[in-house]
């Protein structure tokens, strides 16, 4: 956030206009860490003597979008997420990195592993994901998730708990357009094992042990990632407490995933193993309402700036100067300011606020100055000290074009361009 370093270096901000009594809204997922890695596969390695594994369409995005959800501090807000493609998520890799954050583990947190490509019972019926780098005449290569898990405990020492989360199946049955394939020369697939969860872990699978796990090109997308995501989004926050919890994703990506391949004459119905409590992401909506409401409450926010700032939480574009908010990077009060000065599309200015600060935040509003410019302008009509353009452009004596073109080019003293 470039400009996030201005946004608390204002002492008028930080000290002169401290609102008392009133309390930073708390983070309702738990204070504790979570991790996660990410692992996308759609290009596997070739071996000249044995037949590859078939690339899939999508595995890399759906990775590259879990990603994104979990670091959103609006979803998932986890805290440090690693990101493996393709090639870089060989075996030794992925095994690196479980150690890495499962060492880091301490009781209460939690490592999520999610994993989106193909997967394959081995001869043991154990359902094991392949690797950049597997060899499907060659299990030694493969990872069985019970291996995984196994993995992740003894590193650990059996503190945390392990959340994985495998967009594959296990079939061990080609099926165009699902991340399901047959080995060569095999005749019957072992029955893959159910999915068991160690201690207090859960797996929340794509599909059944036997289904396949569709990908789809309307989708852009596996079946199941994007119902999951879409729950992610706040979707699945079935009693609406502001936490989407993996009971409920399960339960509103399953339907969605069940009704989509039916429509298709196709099955794949998603599995939950384990609690079903754990908060898996925030819903971005109810959590917003309920900070605007907080400030509301507090006599911050007028009821028409409340109605028009909620109207804008329940949309898919947001202005800039309200998801740098919600996302942790403004403070109340900055953000009041903001309001009150009329600053953020479609809410109204406060009419007690300095008609000066309301017209440079009519600027804002407008998006034709960035959000330092806006900080750097209010701190000198707050301190008295305005820069002569701005005290002329304020007095109507110079036109706005021309003192925009000003500000743009770094002509106005004190203000970045």
């Amino acid at each position: 956030m470039g400009c996030s370093g201005r946004l608390y270096a204002l002492p008028w901000l930080v000290s002169g206009a401290v609102l008392g009594g009133l309390v930073q809204a708390q983070d309702p997922l738990k204070a504790s860490q979570t991790y996660a890695l990410v692992i996308g596969i759609n290009n596997y390695r070739p071996y000249p003597e044995t037949p590859g594994l078939p690339p899939l369409s999508f595995a890399e995005s759906d990775a590259r979008k879990m990603a994104q959800a979990l670091r959103d501090p609006n979803k998932g807000r986890v805290s440090k997420v690693r990101l493996l493609l393709d090639t870089d998520a060989s075996k030794t890799a992925i095994e690196a990195e479980l150690r890495e954050f499962s060492r880091r583990l301490a009781p209460g947190e939690t490592l999520i592993v999610y994993y989106s490509g193909h997967g394959m019972p081995n001869r043991a019926g154990q359902p094991s994901m392949m690797p950049s780098d597997a060899k499907i005449n060659d299990e030694e290569t493969w990872l069985p998730l019970t291996e995984l898990q196994a993995l992740v405990k003894s590193e650990s020492e059996g503190r945390g708990r392990l959340l994985l989360i495998v967009d594959a199946c296990f079939s061990g049955r080609s099926q165009p357009g699902s991340r399901s394939f047959a080995l060569p020369g095999r005749k019957d697939a072992p029955r893959p094992q159910t999915l068991i969860p160690l201690g207090g872990d859960i797996i929340l699978a794509s599909s059944s042990d036997t289904q396949p796990s569709w990908e789809d090109a309307d989708l852009g997308g596996g079946v199941f990632t994007t119902y999951l995501l879409e729950a992610m989004s706040g979707k699945g926050d079935a009693n609406g407490d502001g936490l989407v919890t993996v009971g409920e994703a399960h339960a509103y990506a399953a339907a969605k995933v069940e009704e989509f391949a039916a429509a298709r004459g196709n099955t794949q119905t998603p599995k939950l193993y384990g609690p079903e409590g754990y908060a898996l992401a925030l819903n971005p909506v109810a959590v917003g309402k309920r900070r605007l409401a907080a400030l509301k409450l507090g006599g911050y926010l007028s009821g028409e700036q409340f109605d028009a700032l909620a109207a804008w939480v329940e949309r898919a574009r947001q202005p800039e100067d309200l998801r740098f908010y919600l996302g942790g990077y403004l403070t109340n009060t900055q953000f009041i300011f903001l309001a009150d000065a009329g600053a953020i599309p479609g809410v109204p200015a406060d009419p007690k606020t300095d008609w000066r600060l309301r017209q440079v935040g009519a600027l804002r509003q407008a998006g034709k100055i960035r959000l330092e410019q806006f900080w750097s302008l209010a701190a000198m009509i707050q301190s008295g000290r305005a820069a002569p353009d701005l005290s002329e452009y304020l007095a109507g004596k110079l036109k706005e074009t021309r003192f925009l073109q000003r500000l743009q080019a770094g002509a106005v003293q004190g203000v970045p361009r």
